[in-house]
């Protein structure tokens, strides 16, 4: 192959494999690009990274950049941090501030903070009743997430770990098409809506990114339909 797969190639490769246990080399890439659109998802983020974790131990995992890879590897190295703590939980965590003492995790805190990682938004990957791993977004600024970002990562885990289950297993490729399909449409409709926002009302990223989930939540509709109309698509109301 002459160059990583986009997420688009993604969906080729699996409608090719009909009943084949994956290579480890797929596995990496579906990790990889699945922590590139997480980052590219989440306003704030500077660099994501997605962990597939059995019995503690990391399985295989994908970082858009060496500072998401360190700080990922320092929370092994220490048994401790947020991406574990959202897989033992399976529920989302956040780290607002490392420089501020953190007695869930201080030796971690400490060590990314001396990186310039300041805020991490982690949270599970589950599928039916199992806790498969971690998607986490990492970024210098402190305070980056909040419950807005952590709703939105949380949407985007679903089809993610639903991909990276199957991507193990021998599942029908049509159905790894479709969650990935959804995982990719909702990721750019809410990208071009949110282009719209920041047009239309002159806010930065971050600021549209809030108006849209507002604007889902008082319609009481997703924010990848309330994304569609802004954009012109054509997804029926909820």
């Amino acid at each position: 192959m002459d160059s990583e797969p986009n997420l688009n190639e993604l969906a080729v490769v699996f409608g090719r494999v009909r009943g084949l246990l994956l290579t480890e080399e797929t596995v990496q890439h579906a990790v990889d690009l699945l922590a590139e659109a997480a980052r590219d998802l989440i306003p704030g983020a500077v660099g994501a990274g997605v962990s597939l974790i059995h019995h503690g131990q990391r399985t295989s995992t994908g970082a858009t950049d060496t500072l998401v890879r360190r700080a990922d590897e320092l929370q092994y190295e220490l048994s401790e941090g947020p991406c574990l703590s959202a897989w033992s939980t399976s529920a989302p965590v956040r780290t607002d501030d490392t420089t501020t003492p953190d007695q869930r995790w201080p030796r971690w805190a400490a060590a990314a903070a001396e990186m310039s990682v300041r805020s991490c938004q982690s949270v599970p990957l589950i599928q039916g009743r199992t806790t498969i791993g971690a998607m986490k977004v990492y970024s210098t600024e402190a305070g980056a997430f909040d419950e807005t970002t952590e709703r939105a990562l949380t949407r985007f885990s679903v089809p993610a770990a639903a991909l990276l289950s199957h991507v193990q297993t021998t599942d029908t490729p049509q159905q790894i098409r479709s969650e990935l399909a959804a995982a990719l449409q909702m990721r750019d409709r809410i990208g071009m809506a949110k282009g719209i926002l920041m047009a239309q009302l002159g806010v930065d990223d971050r600021s549209a990114f809030r108006e849209l989930v507002a604007r889902a939540e008082q319609a009481r509709r997703s924010v990848a339909d309330v994304a569609s109309e802004l954009t012109g698509g054509s997804t029926a109301a909820s």
